[in-house]
């Protein structure tokens, strides 16, 4: 990084450049006046962090274009072995940090063959307190010489990294909010569901095989299925349960633990779902009623009703499972 501004075409905008032979991180500030700035691919990870005026601009940093004015503390992100181009409105201060990409994915503690990317952070401009922090500091800290200042920096460079991270996490969970889980994040849930009906499933096992935090994964789930997961799980187990009632002659308590309740909970729900207890639904099957006794309420998994009971914030936990 620091030789692209000291040698190239840029020269003439370097303000000022902090490094040290026993630091392998590299930053530097720039006066660059209005017109275009265009960075060649580099190993570093960089950020480049508006320091002076506000200024408008037109960036593209490898993920896609996007434009806006920058204020004083926000910054862009440039991927390692990424060309980037930004066309200048005004005239513009900024403050460059580069952290070769193997310093970062050790950092990360990911394979350092892997594309260093921080999904959708690279189409957009940022303000976060604590890397605008991070980087003031760093700054004032790149100019001591001591072992305390040496310490310092890698610990600082350790936490810049790991919270671009997190702020990656947190925007690719706000898009999966938007717009629900993907068909085959959809598709893993369910048929999990399925397989393990007479197991306790809670939310965060639900939102580990998406990826998602607990409270982004029961959004998108409900967004796509119209249902919060507690409540379609409830449904599987209790068409589940209609079936065994119906089809086998199992006892109501093995059907309960073949659908992962306790007798008491089963019968709660199934009361709540069906409109009867278990052994009435099975008399009235042996009755010799025709087909299934019509429910209070639909239970076809399918159609994905509303369902009665009050709206829940996470999976109800009971000794055996939670619906």
């Amino acid at each position: 990084m620091l030789e692209f501004f000291t040698r190239g075409r840029e020269a003439p905008s370097l303000e000022e450049s902090r490094a040290r032979p026993d630091l392998a991180v590299q930053m530097l500030e720039n006066a660059h006046p209005p017109g275009d700035l265009a960075t060649p691919p580099i190993r570093e990870l960089m950020l480049s962090q508006a320091v002076g005026r506000p200024f408008r601009h037109h960036s593209d940093i490898g993920a896609g274009p996007f434009s806006g004015c920058a204020l004083p503390g926000a910054f862009v992100i440039i991927p390692p072995r990424v060309a980037g181009r930004c066309h200048m409105r005004d005239p513009a201060r900024m403050r460059f940090l580069g952290i070769p990409a193997d310093l970062a994915c050790d950092c990360l503690e990911c394979d350092p063959n892997a594309p260093l990317d921080f999904g959708r952070l690279h189409a957009m401009l940022h303000q976060d307190p604590l890397i605008t922090q991070a980087l003031d500091v760093l700054w004032q800290e790149m100019e001591r010489d001591d072992p305390a200042a040496h310490l310092f920096i890698d610990s600082m460079i350790s936490a810049v990294v790991v919270r671009l991270a997190r702020l990656s996490e947190q925007t690719r969970d706000i898009d999966a909010c938007r717009g629900g889980l993907a068909p085959h994040q959809s598709a893993r849930v369910i048929e999990y569901m399925h397989a393990n009906l007479d197991q306790r499933i809670t939310l965060r096992d639900l939102a580990g095989l998406t990826g998602l935090s607990p409270w982004h994964f029961a959004r998108a789930f409900r967004h796509n299925h119209g249902l919060p997961p507690h409540r379609y799980l409830t449904r599987l187990r209790i068409q589940h349960a209609r079936n065994l009632l119906t089809r086998t002659s199992l006892p109501v308590t093995a059907v309960a633990a073949a659908t992962g309740y306790s007798l008491p909970q089963l019968a709660r729900h199934f009361r709540q779902a069906v409109g009867i207890t278990p052994s009435e639904y099975r008399q009235q099957i042996h009755h010799g009623s025709s087909g299934d006794p019509e429910p209070s309420q639909p239970a076809v998994i399918g159609s994905e009703p509303q369902d009665p009971t009050p709206d829940r914030k996470i999976l109800k936990t009971d000794s055996r499972s939670t619906a």
